[in-house]
């Protein structure tokens, strides 16, 4: 019970016990003053009708007397009036026996009156007349006591329900700094900061809740620092001063995580060779200038493909991985970004003097080190060809499906919900559950493609709500049939900036409430670079968990994000495939994870191959992991 309920209730039960106390006394003195009021009345009666019937009992007139004692009897409240005449022997008796009106019989049977009686002996000198006894009605006393109290008791409930409120009104006021600093509390629990509570004018609060501020305060200020201490080593390991885009272990560490992901797509080697001209003519600072120039330019035309990697790899070197597959769709690319750095330059000469592009699709199987050797003759070949300046390699697959075939077989799968799916377990190091990652998959020719060979066609031809939607609904059946499960459904990041898609998410979820609490939507890190101030709201209203995908991919987010409160994230795979190898560096992957923790969130190894991972996890802030030490089962 909070402490506004116990000051409340304990404020009410003395308000009320004082209550009982005055009414018990006041019952009690109304009670006695009744009772000896009705004992007055019928001495007085006693002694007022003695008098009046003497005159007629010393002449034996027996009506007379009748006739006073009726006049007497009808006149006041009794409940007996007998008059015994000793001379006559004869007796005069007058009884009232109703039940008093307008009073409840349950008050009558309490017994608190047994009515006043008083007898009289009358005489006429030493001789004696008769004998009067009169009984008084208790009926008027309990009239009087039950009208009186039911008064006092109304209007005693009015006063408790007056105080009740004042009450209410009084602690709310008096304990608001105490709510505060519970919000606040769970606030900074959260990792939230930034709200500051007003000083209260009480004391001894204005005193706690002082300590609170300046708290929440520091654990912010040292939040921020160690998010940028994650950055700062993400900048010192990845990051090429001069161009401000990945280097080389940026690049690699990509397109590892790319290739494992069966992810299709290119890559693309862009050697700039006007620069060494340009330092030759004009040195170092022109050269450098150039160089961010077309960075500059190669990251904003890289941003139509949502997720891609690029990165500075050499001097006079650009690589770009993307996830397109068509070949004559790569090479008008490559010709764009010659146009692209042709026009950088004030006066051109030979454009294949500028710049040339070499290319490679990624096919199965390949690696980076390979993709990287074919990028480069592609490139060699570039620069002798006397065709053109960009070339682009690749080995034509018999069984390869083209764009147009893929989105005929997508449309059918939505239509005739032909999905396979599976699941890869998420386990602590403890070896609990904490959810399962859903794969979809769809059955052609006999064999079972992954989503890497039509999810790039359902962003091509904005199909890519549609096919979360779908998911999510067949996610969202299994969690009923299947109390047991945890699920959690992959968006597209295409799909996270459509307004349509998260109103259309919300009524979905509406219809399946019960099953809420066991589904988890893994958002990817490229949404939030590409338009975080879309995401604040649907995320923040979500009623589901949800989590952040392929996290640290992107620089910047690590300090840009803790606002959202992601329940968990999951590393990039760039970041824990390596942590086994000789001479690892793992003060950055460490980093990160403190900087996820700060958020509150939960932090994920994804792709872990073996137990020798595992173990190194263990001790680098790592919660949970995934990957082939736990392969996939089917779930249909």
């Amino acid at each position: 019970m909070t402490l506004y309920r116990q000051l409340l209730v304990t404020m009410l039960l003395l308000f009320a016990l004082l209550f009982m106390t005055a009414y018990s006394v006041q019952f009690s003195s109304t009670r006695s003053y009744l009772a000896q009021q009705q004992e007055t009345t019928v001495i007085n009666t006693v002694t007022s009708l003695g008098l009046a019937l003497t005159p007629y009992l010393e002449t034996s007139d027996t009506l007379g007397a009748e006739s006073v004692i009726n006049a007497v009897f009808d006149g006041g409240f009794y409940r007996k009036v007998q008059l015994d005449l000793l001379a006559a022997g004869q007796q005069i008796t007058r009884e009232h026996q109703a039940q008093p009106r307008d009073v409840p019989d349950w008050f009558v049977d309490l017994g608190l009156f047994d009515g006043a009686r008083h007898e009289a002996v009358l005489t006429s000198g030493w001789l004696q007349l008769g004998k009067l006894y009169v009984e008084g009605h208790p009926g008027q006393a309990y009239h009087e006591l039950w009208l009186g109290m039911s008064r006092l008791a109304a209007w005693f409930v009015v006063c408790f329900l007056l105080v009740w409120g004042l009450l209410i009104l009084a602690l709310r006021y008096l304990l608001k700094p105490l709510h505060d600093i519970e919000i606040q509390a769970r606030e900074i629990e959260l990792h939230h900061f930034g709200k500051v509570i007003p000083l209260p004018g009480t004391r001894e609060l204005r005193e706690v809740v002082s300590a609170i501020n300046n708290m929440a305060g520091k654990l912010e200020v040292q939040f921020r620092e160690q998010a940028d201490e994650a950055e700062r080593l993400r900048y010192k390991a990845f990051l090429d001063e001069t161009s401000g885009l990945g280097n080389r272990a940026y690049f690699v560490s990509r397109s590892q995580s790319w290739i494992g992901d069966g992810t299709g797509g290119a890559v693309l080697l862009i050697a700039v060779d006007m620069l060494e001209q340009l330092y030759q003519d004009e040195g170092f600072d022109a050269r450098d200038q150039m160089v961010r120039a077309i960075a500059d330019h190669l990251r904003r035309l890289c941003r139509r493909f949502g997720e891609y990697a690029l990165a500075r790899i050499s001097a006079y070197e650009y690589a770009l991985l993307v996830p397109e597959s068509d070949a004559e769709r790569l090479a008008l690319l490559g010709d764009e970004i010659n146009r692209l750095i042709a026009d950088l330059v004030i006066d051109p000469v030979n454009g294949r003097d500028i710049s040339v592009v070499g290319g490679v699709l990624v096919q199965s199987g390949d690696d980076i080190g390979l993709l990287l050797t074919s990028a480069d003759n592609a490139l060699n070949k570039a620069r002798m060809n006397e065709a053109g300046a960009v070339v682009i390699e690749y080995h034509q697959e018999a069984d390869k499906i083209g764009r147009l075939a893929w989105k005929k077989i997508l449309e059918e799968a939505l239509a005739e919900d032909r999905f396979e799916l599976s699941s890869q377990s998420v386990l602590d190091f403890k070896g609990q559950l904490h959810h399962e990652e859903l794969y979809i998959g769809i059955r052609h020719d006999g064999a079972i493609h992954s989503a890497g060979h039509f999810l790039p066609v359902a962003e091509q031809f904005n199909m890519g709500v549609k096919l979360d939607l779908h998911i999510v609904q067949r996610a969202l059946r299994l969690l009923t049939e299947r109390p047991e499960l945890r699920l959690a459904v992959n968006l597209a990041s295409n799909s996270c900036h459509q307004a349509g898609f998260w109103h259309e998410l919300s009524l979905l979820l509406d219809r399946h409430t019960g099953v809420c609490s066991r589904l988890f939507l893994d958002v990817p890190e490229s949404a939030f670079a590409f338009g975080k101030q879309s995401l604040t709201a649907p995320l923040t209203s979500l009623k589901v968990a949800w989590g952040i995908d392929h996290f640290g991919r992107h620089f910047d987010l690590l300090t840009q994000i803790g606002g959202l409160a992601p329940h968990y994230v999951k590393l990039d795979h760039g970041y824990t495939s390596q942590v086994a190898q000789p001479g690892y560096d793992d003060a950055f992957l460490a980093a990160v994870c403190r900087a996820a923790h700060n958020m509150g969130a939960v932090t994920i190894a994804t792709r872990v191959e073996t137990d020798r991972q595992v173990d190194i996890l263990k001790t680098l802030h790592v919660d949970a992991y995934q990957g082939f030490v736990s392969p996939p089962r089917r779930l249909d």
